[in-house]
């Protein structure tokens, strides 16, 4: 009994449109975009490399001026599974190589959102 009047008196956040699609394109990705920083093309070549040998495709790395960093996209093949988990892995791994995991999108449908 008491548990509904709780929950009645304690509203849950509500959700933005777009965090529903992004639910959606998460749940649908079969393949996700990940983005890095590193300090120079070193670092940033030595991190393509691992992320190759986990069968991952190298989009992009290229000087970022804004902020004075190589950015490195990896694409990760899908299913997509425990992303929560892999973000943290993937802080850490930038971390091992001085740089910063700038976080995912799914491949033409998140970018705008």
């Amino acid at each position: 009994m008491f548990e509904g009047i709780r929950s009645f008196l304690t509203p849950s956040p509500k959700r933005s449109e777009a965090d529903h699609k992004l639910d959606q394109a998460l749940s649908n990705a079969t393949q996700l975009d990940h983005y890095f920083f590193f300090p120079d093309q070193a670092a940033a070549a030595h991190a393509a490399h691992r992320l190759q040998e986990r069968g991952w495709t190298i989009e992009s790395v290229s000087y970022n001026a804004d902020v004075e960093k190589v950015q490195l996209q990896a694409r990760q093949p899908g299913p997509i599974e425990n992303l929560n988990s892999l973000q943290t892995e993937l802080d850490l791994f930038a971390d091992e190589l001085n740089g910063e995991y700038d976080g995912w999108q799914v491949p033409g449908v998140t970018e705008h959102l």
